[in-house]
């Protein structure tokens, strides 16, 4: 570059010069010459600068053909590590079209789903693989030819890249199925019912019923250890915990057939926890499955699994009667000593409060009231019934305004409550059922009166819990504490009629868990000042709500014989709930029936359900199966956002899974997922009750309606379409393998013995080598080990009866 501008100023000097020469001289001479002089300077420079251009492209060439041979090279082995990967890592990957039908498929993909795949639908491998993908998932777990696989779905290029992940799900439903679980077994009310028998039938009776529950224990496969005459501690793990909920715990019934044979009144309570934790924490969690089981009345069992929602077996006997008040007692003096170490006291009882919600709220402020502190019902009469309602219309007009006084708003609550302040729930042990759910943030100290089966939805501590289930009302548990609080508790006329009235009202006039205690608890009442004809008008009902029930009882449906069902029009909506268990109480009047059940709109977007039995159906469990509660003769359940012919349905599903005859107590049901010992997915089986309930809440099965029916029947059109298509691949790819030939050489000694043999995989190579067509080594079948020379025949299973054959040359090499 240099060169070029000392070249060039050169030049220009020269002809400068040349100029000057001119000028001054005159002579064109001198111009010429120097001119001639300038224009072979420019010619050398020219030349100069074209030789020194050319050496240095010619540099440049040579360092972009070297870099272009180490492109080369690189780009060689990173298309070769790419056709390893697509070809030799175990990653099925498969590229499909907008319809979802597979255009290429490497050879991994199509050895691990046994066919050539090209041109068929992604149902070929799973029908849920091709339903997530439509639904644009990109990451799956699969289970498909008895393998289970990661799937990563690519969109925007319709890739699917599969990770066989069988060895890792193993392994998880192997450890899932170790983890330790612990129990309690309680035999209630054994000590008590079998103190009419000597001792001798005391000890046979005794040994019936431990024998049944150790030879059950023993059969699934538990550890366990008598903590007392009646009650044992359990240790199993997830596998056995399953056999027993596969089972549904059929020991409750044997040890029913005892008690039964025996005239006892005593039954069997379990609680199961099994979670992944320390043992600690587990055994905590199974203390409060067997409390929970015992405060939903016995006779049934509790699991609670970790990740699944508790579940209840059993509880078809109504709660055994205690016939002693000493637990009474103890709760009594617990309540007691909560109240007067409190600051004050407020009280509250559930939403939508009936009779027995205010009488135990007024019983509650008296005994408070005895032990000089001051208390307050916190109460809304817009969130009662229209009954409470017109009772509390008349506390409201008395001359004597010191029961009125007891009651505050809810804002008046807020601003009472105290560091110190002791809040007592009756009628309800559900948070979420409480008048004012807020209120339960404010207060710290919790006690609970109520006759409920419990739910698994509780307070997490309370001073006192008081849950007797046997019960027929909380007023009954109340009226008995009176006896041992302060035996010199005077109420009015007026608070002991209310009360009456809430034990008539929850025992339909003595008809439901009466007990002798109940007659009691009604004495004591009647003793203090009830006046039943005051409590008799309370309870009226207005020609109005009698027309209702009328036209309800016109219009109730009776299914199976025994089940009355009334279910109101969508657009007709009761303006009292108190309404709906009339007309079910109403119903159960009729000769012949044992469980009626009454739906209609209670609010706009709420449906209720009132449930009532005899004693044949337990209905608290049916309402439980839709979001409700109750007792076994009495339940009840709210819904939110479905019509009342939705409610309908699903009751009569409901009813007619578990409680329809269909001969032998059997149930319908369709395979969703192969189950070890019963059948495989899409098998139709007729299973007793309790193990299809088992099925289908563990998603193993579904009821086999009509409409299921129909879509299985249309399911296996299409997997029988499917697996002809499959099935004239594997045809195709049959006759592509018959007859072939090829060649394979194995080294021979001197004295005619081989070095090693002739493995499969080393055959598919081969025949992939020579053919172009790929072979799963597990689909190989030879007649025996080759390793000698000469000619064998091979076959290929491609399925039960596609087999191709082709036939091997072993040469000595």
């Amino acid at each position: 570059m240099y060169s070029l501008i000392a070249s060039l100023i050169s030049l220009a000097l020269t002809i400068l010069f040349s100029y000057l020469s001119y000028f001054y001289y005159g002579q064109a001479t001198y111009f010429l010459t120097y001119l001639i002089l300038a224009a072979v300077c420019l010619a050398l420079t020219v030349v100069f600068f074209m030789l020194i251009l050319n050496k240095k492209n010619k540099e440049k060439i040579t360092w972009l053909e070297n870099r272009l041979n180490v492109w080369n090279s690189i780009s060689h082995h990173v298309s070769a590590a790419g056709d390893e990967a697509f070809t030799k890592l175990p990653i099925g990957i498969i590229v499909f079209d907008t319809n979802l039908e597979i255009k290429w498929a490497n050879d991994y993909a199509k050895s691990v789903f046994f066919s050539n795949l090209i041109n068929s639908s992604l149902d070929v491998i799973s029908p849920v693989l091709a339903t997530d993908i439509s639904e644009g998932k990109e990451e799956m777990l699969i289970s498909a030819y008895e393998k289970s696989f990661d799937v990563v779905h690519n969109v925007e290029n319709r890739i699917l890249y599969f990770f066989d992940v069988t060895q890792r799900e193993e392994t998880l439903k192997r450890y899932d199925n170790r983890i330790t679980a612990f129990g309690f077994i309680d035999i209630d009310n054994l000590e008590e019912t079998l103190k009419r028998y000597d001792m001798q039938e005391q000890s046979t009776i005794r040994g019936q019923i431990l024998g049944v529950i150790s030879d059950w224990l023993h059969q699934n496969g538990c550890c366990f250890e008598p903590l007392s005459d009646d009650q044992m501690f359990v240790v199993l793990d997830h596998e056995a915990l399953n056999r027993m909920v596969q089972d549904k715990f059929s020991v409750l019934q044997k040890v029913r057939e005892i008690a039964d044979k025996n005239h006892l009144k005593a039954s069997m309570s379990m609680g199961v926890a099994c979670y992944d934790v320390e043992a600690s924490e587990l055994l905590t969690i199974a203390q409060n499955a067997i409390e929970l089981a015992e405060k939903r009345g016995g006779d049934q069992v509790v699991v609670n699994i970790q990740n699944e929602k508790i579940q209840y077996f059993g509880g078809n006997t109504n709660s055994l009667e205690k016939s002693t008040l000493i637990e009474a007692r103890i709760q009594t003096m617990a309540l007691k000593e909560a109240i007067e170490t409190s600051s004050n006291v407020l009280i509250m009882c559930h939403e939508l409060a009936d009779c027995d919600a205010i009488g135990s709220m007024i019983g509650v402020w008296h005994l408070a009231q005895s032990s000089n502190k001051e208390a307050k019902m916190v109460f809304d009469p817009a969130l009662a019934g229209l009954t409470v309602q017109k009772i509390f219309e008349l506390i409201k007009n008395q001359a004597d305004h010191t029961l009125y006084k007891g009651f505050i708003s809810k804002a008046e609550a807020l601003n009472y409550i105290k560091p110190n302040t002791l809040l007592i729930i009756t009628d309800t042990q559900s948070p979420k059922l409480a008048m004012f759910p807020d209120i339960l943030e404010q207060v710290s100290t919790v006690s609970v009166i109520d006759h409920h089966r419990a739910s698994d939805a509780g307070y997490a501590s309370t001073v006192s819990y008081y849950v007797e289930t046997s019960a027929s009302s909380t007023v009954e548990l109340i009226c008995e504490m009176f006896l041992f609080y302060n035996q010199n508790i005077e109420i009015s006329s007026l608070a002991a009629s209310i009360m009456f009235a809430g034990i008539v009202v929850d025992t339909n006039n003595f008809t439901y868990r009466t007990r002798t205690r109940t007659f009691e608890a009604a004495s004591t009442l009647n003793a203090m000042g009830a006046d039943i004809i005051a409590v008799r008008r309370m309870l009226r009902d207005s020609m109005e709500e009698e027309k209702i029930l009328a036209q309800a009882l016109v219009d109730a449906v009776v299914y199976e014989k025994k089940f009355a069902i009334v279910a109101e029009s969508e657009d007709f909506i009761f303006p009292d709930r108190a309404l709906l268990a009339k007309v079910s109480d109403k119903l159960l009047n009729i000769e012949g029936i044992e469980t009626a059940f009454t739906i209609g709109k209670i609010s706009e977007d709420v449906v209720g359900i009132s449930a009532r039995s005899m004693d044949s159906v337990n209905v608290q469990i049916i309402m439980e199966e839709m979001e409700g509660g109750g007792h076994f003769n009495a339940a009840a359940t709210q819904i939110k956002g479905m019509s009342v012919a939705a409610a309908k349905e699903k009751l009569l599903e409901i009813i007619k899974r578990d409680y329809v005859d269909t001969g032998d107590n059997k149930m319908k049901v369709i395979l969703i997922a192969d189950v070890k010992g019963k059948g495989k997915k899409d098998d139709i089986l007729d299973v007793a009750n309790g193990y299809a309930n088992f099925l289908i809440a563990n998603q193993l099965a579904i009821m086999a309606s009509d409409e299921n029916l129909k879509e299985l029947e249309k399911k296996k059109e299409q997997e029988k379409i499917e697996n002809q298509n499959r099935r004239n691949l594997l045809e195709k790819l049959k006759q592509e393998i018959q007859g072939k030939f090829i060649s394979v050489y194995i080294k021979v000694g001197a004295d005619g013995k081989n070095f090693g043999h002739i493995t499969s995989k080393y055959i598919c190579d081969e025949f992939e080598a020579q053919t172009g067509i790929h072979l799963d080594k597990k689909k190989l079948e030879l007649p025996a080990e080759i390793n000698s020379v000469g000619i064998f025949t091979a076959n290929v299973r491609l399925d039960k009866d596609i087999i191709a054959t082709f036939e091997i040359n072993v040469i000595e090499k």
